[in-house]
């Protein structure tokens, strides 16, 4: 695992309880992967399920976990570390959700940056639990630009 679940806050600005990854495990050139374990006493957990919005935040917390993660590699080649980016969520497209997965289920969220021009991203993301894709969207993110150093 890339960023384990005790590191995860280092690179995302979300705090308990709204916290809705617990690891990295996979980061490329344009996708990254996160895991998320659904627990009973979660905010977004209602009736023993993930809600749509549990799904939604996990996808963007992915999302700002990928683009902590490579921001954090570069400020580390360039010897100064500085706070992650701040990412907003500008526009959802096509979310949908097959599925809600049931307490006790493990989640894998796959981000793939289709298009990034001055500070905004587009990602692709769907959420898998066991071998089912249960959730899928395109997301559109504006990083904050004052913290980002020179990582453009």
């Amino acid at each position: 695992m890339l960023v384990s679940r005790a590191d995860v806050l280092k690179f995302i600005p979300q705090r308990p309880p709204i916290v809705v990854v617990h690891g990295l495990i996979e980061h490329g050139e344009s996708s990254s992967v996160s895991e998320f374990h659904v627990e009973k006493d979660h905010l977004f957990v209602r009736d023993g399920k993930l809600l749509p919005s549990g799904l939604m935040e996990n996808i963007a917390q992915t999302s700002a976990l990928r683009s902590g993660y490579h921001f954090a590699n570069q400020m580390q080649a360039g010897g100064e570390m500085k706070e992650p980016p701040i990412g907003f969520i500008g526009a959802l497209k096509n979310f949908v959700f097959i599925d809600l997965p049931s307490v006790g289920s493990v989640l894998k969220t796959t981000v793939t940056v289709l298009h990034e021009v001055m500070g905004m991203q587009v990602v692709e993301a769907s959420v898998q639990c066991g071998r089912n894709v249960i959730a899928t969207c395109e997301m559109k993110i504006f990083l904050s630009q004052e913290n980002q150093g020179q990582n453009q």
